[in-house]
């Protein structure tokens, strides 16, 4: 008994000291800040994106920032500026191009996402930035700075402010539009509200998996967390969390075995949606069996 027990405290031990191994150093520490704020700030806004469809959208303005960051290099501006910027115009330029009720989201992005980002990668070219490309499609997470953690911060914040104070009008808008303009709502302005949010979530994670790799961290949570979940709000909570652990998770895989740091962080987040859909399907046959039955 008494070395079954000292195996198993040896065993805890262990396991502590490979949990706790990486935090052992700062920049992963900063990483992992980096991985929960800007899990947790895609996977709530991208349910958003998910109900109403606007995946695309997310895609095109995760490919667009490129732009931004190529012309804030040039200016001598923060880069992440420079990617609100022009994320915040993809989704203006999306809008207007949608107006017209010839064309839908679908064409405007189609429209602006190769062009936009073809622009981004021919003025990084031409302007030396060439080398800093790598790391905007794939991430940079392991080399965040304080100012990426600001900016990630602030992102949360505000995603955190802007659902509690007009959360409920934002489900509406996106599940019902029509009664939301019966009541009232400024169904434009909050339409707004959300495309500002998610481009400044984008931004924030640019650092954290890059260009090419967001658009998995913006829809994948929230499809795991719409497998498991019934009803909205949970569905939102469930999201972030999954964002923000599979941020950390992705870290200790890109620690130990030595993975690039944004490709860790989607496969454990594709590997979470998987999982949900198991989940989801086990739970509904067994529901579905259960409703089968007949009455004792």
């Amino acid at each position: 008994m008494t070395g079954a027990a000292a195996g198993l405290g040896e065993l805890a031990t262990t396991a502590l000291d490979w949990i706790g191994e990486p935090w052992g150093s700062g920049f992963m520490r900063r990483a992992f800040a980096e991985a929960v704020l800007c899990g947790a700030s895609a996977g709530a806004l991208g349910c958003f994106v998910l109900v109403r469809r606007l995946s695309f959208l997310g895609e095109s303005i995760a490919h667009t920032i490129v732009l931004g960051v190529a012309l804030a290099l040039v200016l001598g501006l923060p880069l992440g500026l420079g990617g609100v910027l022009v994320a915040v115009a993809t989704a203006g330029l999306t809008g207007a191009i949608a107006g017209d009720r010839r064309l839908s989201a679908d064409t405007a992005t189609g429209i602006l996402l190769p062009t936009l980002f073809a622009a981004g990668i021919a003025l990084l070219a031409v302007t030396g930035g060439g080398r800093r490309l790598d790391d905007l499609l794939f991430g940079s997470i392991l080399g965040v700075e304080e100012a990426d953690l600001v900016l990630a911060a602030l992102v949360a914040l505000a995603v955190l402010v802007v659902l509690g104070v007009a959360g409920k009008e934002m489900v509406l808008v996106a599940f019902d539009r029509a009664a939301a303009r019966a009541l009232g709502y400024r169904v434009a302005m909050l339409d707004a509200v959300l495309l500002t949010l998610v481009a400044l979530a984008v931004t924030s994670g640019l650092r954290a998996v890059g260009s090419i790799l967001l658009a998995g961290l913006l829809l994948g949570p929230p499809l795991a967390a719409r497998l498991l979940c019934r009803t909205f709000w949970p569905m939102v909570a469930v999201a972030a969390a999954i964002g923000a652990l599979s941020g950390m998770a992705g870290l200790y895989l890109t620690w130990y075995l030595a993975i690039g740091a944004g490709p860790a962080i989607v496969l454990v987040v594709a590997t979470a949606a998987a999982l949900a859909a198991a989940v989801g399907s086990a739970l509904r046959a067994r529901e579905a069996s259960g409703d089968g039955a007949p009455a004792g």
